[in-house]
């Protein structure tokens, strides 16, 4: 017995010295990993020459790009598409839960987090829900993934590859948008994968949207987007039938087809015009009209009121001084009068403003608006003359009373609380609308 006690000790004995001789971390300490982790990303932040072009999307949804330059004094020059004029600043990288890059004075970046409204807009308290200080999610040697530690934004860098490629980084957005506004019709059709599918390619809000019919219904599925030079990538793949689509290169207008040009998976595509809805909603038009009532103030308002001929805000409402929202209002608005209009907020309801028929006549799905009488100066010189005047003639196909305009009304959100409204007879002219 006792010699299996000897045995026994001597074991213990020996597996404490193995213990002791193993005490150095088999993968090294974990304070020079992060370090050695935070050089290479400092490294490859500051070796590129031409800077680093950036697309936001904070957490409410809003969309921005950038562009970066960063030194090995810690300082960054950056610029945005809300505020083009480049600016210095610092930045410093740490290692927090994760490597984190924060960008540590007040700088472009934090405008549009700015909690202050009367900075660049937002909710205040807020701004856009966005961030300065984000961590490191993954990388690539010429691409960084971002997200923010407050509010989740998510920030991605592409190294740019030219000061050409640097200078077209605002450009862009815009011109793949004045590219697909070419095709002046609302309605855009492709077919993808043999689905033929309706495009919505939004530019304001830089969300990309494709509808398609399935077991007779109409499905759509969307995704924001940013723009890299013709390339338009989406934050999310979507999916139609059994292709993943991640981005569309390679966009540009065809005008010998008079259709949008890209490419989807190295596969050609066109879309092209069309002048009626995929599938018509019948009853989309009248409860548009019902809702009005339901909204707040009874009406409907509009941000850039209507797009006409590939142009928007075709009326220039935006050279109307103060000018907020055009609406679309009901009875009540008017003091109770026997009918609905249009009118402009500025810092207040203002004249002029028209009369339509009420109710509108709905019939086919589609809403009918009638003119029955104007008030206030449409002719003249000022700007509300003359934006107002052209709203009427696009509402109601005419400027005297017994005018009428045939429109669709499309649902652009599950809560039926926001529509677009296309023209009937060309869909070349439309108006998104909200609630108040």
């Amino acid at each position: 017995m006792k010699k299996y006690l000897l045995y026994i000790i001597l074991f213990t004995l020996g597996l404490g010295s193995c213990k002791k001789d193993n005490d150095k971390p088999i993968i090294g300490d974990v304070d020079e990993r992060l370090s050695a982790v935070l050089a290479e990303y400092s490294k490859q932040l500051t070796d590129a020459e031409f800077g680093w072009k950036g697309y936001l999307l904070t957490d409410n949804q809003t969309s921005a790009t950038f562009l970066f330059k960063f030194d090995k004094k810690n300082r960054t020059v950056m610029a945005a598409d809300y505020e083009e004029e480049p600016a210095e600043s610092s930045y410093r990288l740490k290692a927090l839960q994760r490597p984190t890059i924060l960008f540590d004075t007040y700088s472009t970046l934090h405008l549009i987090a700015d909690p202050n409204s009367n900075v660049i807009g937002g909710t205040t308290g807020m701004g856009y829900y966005s961030d300065f200080e984000f961590a490191f999610m993954s990388s690539s040697a010429d691409t960084i993934h971002l997200e923010g530690l407050l509010n989740k934004s998510k920030l991605l860098l592409i190294r740019s590859k030219s000061k050409a490629e640097s200078e077209r980084v605002f450009s862009a957005l815009s011109d793949v948008s004045e590219a697909a506004a070419k095709i002046k019709t609302y309605f855009k059709r492709t077919t993808i994968d043999g689905v033929e599918c309706e495009v919505k390619l939004d530019g304001a809000s830089q969300i990309f949207s494709l509808s398609y019919l399935e077991d007779g219904s109409l499905k759509t599925v969307s995704t924001y987007y940013y723009v890299s030079g013709t390339s338009v990538t989406f934050y999310t793949p979507l999916q139609i039938g059994k292709t993943t689509i991640k981005e569309i290169t390679d966009v540009g207008f065809d005008t010998g087809t008079s259709s949008l040009k890209a490419k989807i998976n190295g596969v050609q595509i066109s879309i092209k015009e069309a002048l009626v809805p995929m599938k018509m909603d019948m009853t989309a038009a009248q409860r548009w009209y019902d809702q009005k009532a339901v909204n707040q103030n009874d009406c409907w308002v509009s941000d850039k009121a209507f797009h006409a001929e590939g142009v928007d805000d075709f009326c220039n409402f935006k050279s109307v001084p103060n000018f907020q929202t055009l609406w679309y209002a009901g009875s009540s608005v008017f003091g109770g009068a026997p009918y609905d209009g249009m009118i402009a907020m500025t810092t207040s309801l203002m004249a002029p403003y028209t009369a339509s028929k009420m109710p509108i006549d709905v019939k086919d799905g589609k809403a009918k608006f009638t003119l029955i009488g104007s008030a206030g100066t449409f002719t003249g010189t000022s700007p509300i003359a003359k934006a107002m005047s052209a709203a009427r003639t696009i509402l109601y196909g005419g400027a005297i009373p017994g005018s009428s305009e045939e429109w669709y009304l499309i649902p652009t959100s599950n809560d039926g609380k926001r529509y677009d409204m296309v023209r009937a007879k060309d869909a070349q002219a439309w108006i998104s609308w909200r609630p108040r």
